[in-house]
């Protein structure tokens, strides 16, 4: 506890009483809420992942996060916390989050056992931000055509042949073509739709000659290859905790014996992570950090969890899947945040002013520091003051002098521009007579009283005892 003293050179002071308040994280740096930019694609009968997850990366768990079909009259797919009692039954024990990494701003869904009315667009909600994303789910379902020998056309001396295949979705059409390439005029086409939606289709047609029976659906053909999958915005990660890196394929295929190799290609060693595990190749800095979802990879899943980030994680990681021949990059951008700490740092006797200091250590890039009035002007500081640490972290202070013709609330901010975060604390100044200043060594919202005539009495009774 400081007193500031009544008078100075015969000049009153501006006394105050000094309210300081720390705004954790403000409305301008808040979470996106983060969803693929394009349709994901399942199979009918494996399981599938709704990639979802907040940008900035923050703390989800204790989050509502929701999950819902809004074609579906009981809307909701999937709530958390849990509430059964409200879920879609067409969904009950089929759905659900990673909850260990919720932590890590991870909101993604995972459908279990994918049925044909899975399909549609999922909305993945979170109202504590009141934010969401949209995901577009596409489900299907494939199986290889059988030709068979239906018969003898002697009128034209030919071979009357049948392709039959079952168990597509959606309904598929049916073509006939040449050794070139050319369709061939064939009967029509079949189609039944069973109890379990699934289509069977079929038709015939007479040859002299050599043939191929082909048949595709426009939601998924059969020779069409997957495509590595990553984020469109950039995934930001805070110093020391962990962080994934999306990136799947789609259409949707087993990647459990593929390779995969994710890699910074700034670095010299490039190799951050691979599949099937070759730590010999690994650069040693992420040696013992990095992981895949193994158990996730069948279902197309290739994102790369980087634990316990450092200030050098930063930059451009590729994921890429030499089986395909595709990749996908991820920007990653790492940031350490702390609230500032204003503190009592002397008088300014010229100008009957305080002298404040504000402090805030521990931040991820470079910050800047800055002072404003209740109105959020700028005030005239001193200089910003910069020490970078053994870990990379910067600490930045700086002093200014509160004079009269100041208004009652000051605020210090402390932000990074390229991570959009930023750092408030605030005094508040309203000029009454003889107070005791904090030393407001902490920023935790705690409010100093005034000096009342009963203790400035008892004050003196102690000086007194002490005598």
């Amino acid at each position: 506890w400081v007193e500031i003293p009544r008078s100075i050179n015969n000049k009153v002071c501006c006394s105050f009483l000094c309210e300081i308040k720390t705004e954790a994280f403000v409305v301008s740096g808040q979470s996106e809420v983060i969803g693929p930019n394009q349709p994901v694609a399942a199979t009918i009968g494996n399981d599938i992942i709704l990639p979802c997850y907040l940008y900035p990366t923050m703390d989800a768990s204790d989050m509502t996060v929701e999950w819902s079909r809004p074609d579906l009259d009981l809307r909701l797919v999937h709530v958390w916390p849990e509430r059964p009692e409200l879920q879609n039954p067409s969904y009950k024990g089929r759905t659900s989050l990673f909850i260990n990494e919720m932590k890590h701003g991870e909101l993604s869904l995972k459908i279990s056992r994918v049925k044909p009315s899975d399909e549609g667009k999922y909305r993945c909600f979170v109202p504590d931000l009141r934010k969401d994303s949209n995901v577009q789910l596409v489900v299907s379902a494939v199986s290889s055509p059988v030709i068979s020998f239906a018969g003898l056309n002697k009128t034209i001396s030919g071979v009357v042949l049948q392709c039959e295949c079952a168990g597509w979705y959606p309904e598929p059409e049916l073509l006939w073509l040449d050794a070139e390439g050319n369709l061939l005029s064939a009967g029509p086409t079949e189609t039944l739709r069973g109890p379990d939606d699934l289509y069977t289709v079929s038709s015939r047609v007479t040859v002299c000659c050599s043939f191929l029976c082909e048949i595709k659906t426009e939601a998924f053909v059969v020779s069409g290859q997957s495509e590595v999958i990553g984020p469109n915005q950039p995934v930001a990660a805070t110093i020391g905790n962990d962080i994934i890196l999306p990136c799947y394929l789609y259409p949707t295929m087993d990647a459990s014996d593929m390779t995969v190799e994710w890699s910074r290609p700034d670095l010299d060693l490039r190799l951050v992570h691979v599949w099937p595990e070759r730590p010999e190749l690994q650069n040693p800095s992420y040696k013992g950090r990095t992981s895949l979802f193994i158990n996730e990879m069948k279902h197309g899943e290739l994102s790369l969890k980087i634990s316990r980030v450092k200030p050098s994680d930063e930059g451009k990681y590729r994921c890429f899947v030499p089986d395909l021949r595709k990749d996908s990059n991820v920007q990653l951008v790492v940031s350490a945040v702390s609230s500032p700490v204003i503190s009592f740092a002397g008088l300014n006797k010229t100008i009957s002013g305080v002298v404040l200091q504000c402090e805030s250590a521990g931040w991820y890039p470079e910050p800047e520091l800055l002072w404003l009035d209740g109105e959020g002007n700028l005030l005239s500081a001193g200089p910003t003051e910069t020490l970078r640490g053994p870990d990379d972290l910067y600490t930045v202070s700086s002093r200014v002098t509160v004079e009269k013709r100041h208004s009652n609330n000051i605020t210090c901010r402390v932000q990074q521009r390229n991570t959009n975060q930023r750092r408030e604390t605030h005094i508040h100044v309203p000029g009454k007579s003889n107070v005791l200043f904090n030393g407001a060594t902490t920023s935790n919202g705690k409010c100093v009283r005034e000096v009342t005539e009963e203790d400035r009495h008892e004050g003196k009774e102690r000086k007194m005892r002490e005598n």
